[in-house]
């Protein structure tokens, strides 16, 4: 699924997957809040995660976990484009 902005893969009551890709120099949207948590796991690319006023840098092999009802955003401030795997618990989409 890569080169797809966002899909869901696979949810449960308890938890969603999904995958998304941020194109270089591209950001995930406007900051946003969840009302679980949210983990994302970089699989190619680089990414900037802000959470809360930290900000983050994450590369291919990086796990990112953003509490609940925390704001956070995500962009691509690389060359490639950034695909990572993200799961939201409870499901948020």
């Amino acid at each position: 699924h890569r080169g797809q902005f966002f899909r869901v893969l696979q949810e449960t009551a308890q938890s969603q997957t999904a995958v998304m890709t941020i194109d270089p120099g591209a950001d995930g949207g406007p900051p946003e809040e969840h009302g679980g948590d949210q983990i994302i796991y970089v699989v190619e690319g680089e990414a900037l995660v802000r959470i809360g006023d930290r900000e983050h840098k994450a590369t291919a092999g990086a796990l990112v976990m953003i509490p609940a009802r925390t704001r956070h955003h995500v962009k691509n401030p690389g060359r490639v484009p950034l695909f990572f795997v993200t799961v939201y618990a409870p499901p948020a989409y």
